[in-house]
Parts: C-alpha cells; structure tokens; sequence
C-alpha cells in the first residue's frame, strides 16, 4: 500500500483547479475517505451550500445599513481622478457580473468593524491587492491604479 499523507489528499481536493466553492463532491468523498484511511482529521469538511449570495447573506450578521447601502455612492465618494473614476466603474462592473455586490459591503462592514474594534490587518495579500475597489473600502493598503495592477488578478 502506498502511503497518503494529507498533502496528497489536498492535491486530490484541488486537481482540475476546482477551488474551494466549487469541489466535486465525488472528490471530496474521496479526500474524506483518504483522511479516513491514514486516521487524520480532514482540514476540509462538506458543508450544505447556500444556493445564491441572497441565501448566504441570510446567514450573515451585518447590519442593515450596510445590506442597504449604495456602493455607487460610496466609491464615488473615494475617486480623485478621472482615471480613478474610470476603474471604479470597470471594477464594478465585474463585480456586479458576480453577483459579489453583497460581498463588497460585507468587506466595507468588516473593515469598520475592525476599525472600531482596533483590530489590526494587513497590509495585502495575494491577488485582493489588484482590486482598487478593496483598496478604497480600507481592506489592504496597496493602490491598484498607481501601481498599474490588472483586476483580472483578483477576478479569474
């Protein structure tokens, strides 16, 4: 029998770059069963999925002025420049093709929150940094339009 270590049942969960939202089941069936075989506890666990962001946000606890809130207006708000401006508007559009409206105002809401409660967070990671909208909701520090960094980063 060959061994399995855990690194090899991740591989398993992620091959044919499924990512974390959209693993087959079958392949998580099998990355639960190896965890099984060598006696670890998996990292990974199947969870029942929301069927849309509107289920999700069910689940959420955000307050409701930010659920309502005008993201129009609060990045037109933020914007210097016309180039700016411009990016928004690209960016929020892409974002709207997504569906992940609901996922900027909870970005916004946890940014506060963290604010109030003088939490501390980084100053970016990975590919969030390529997002101007990210960056002016106050999630990570590092300016996509100066830096000439492409959303298509943060969105494939």
């Amino acid at each position: 029998m060959t061994n399995i270590v855990e690194a090899d049942l991740i591989e398993l969960l992620y091959q044919d770059k499924s990512g974390p939202l959209t693993v087959d089941t079958t392949i998580l069936e099998k990355y639960l069963q190896g965890c099984n075989d060598i006696g670890q506890s998996p990292s990974f666990y199947k969870h029942d999925v929301p069927d849309s962001i509107e289920e999700a946000l069910k689940s959420w606890n955000i307050p409701e002025s930010y659920l309502e809130l005008d993201i129009d207006i609060y990045f037109a708000d933020k914007v210097n420049t016309v180039e700016e401006a411009v990016r928004v508007s690209d960016e929020l559009a892409l974002f709207r093709e997504r569906g992940l409206e609901p996922m900027l105002r909870f970005m916004i809401y946890l940014v506060q929150v963290m604010r109030d409660n003088n939490i501390v967070w980084g100053v970016g990671r990975g590919s969030s940094v390529s997002s101007f909208l990210l960056f002016l909701a106050g999630l990570h520090q590092i300016d996509s339009v100066k830096y000439k960094l492409d959303i298509k980063e943060f969105i494939r």
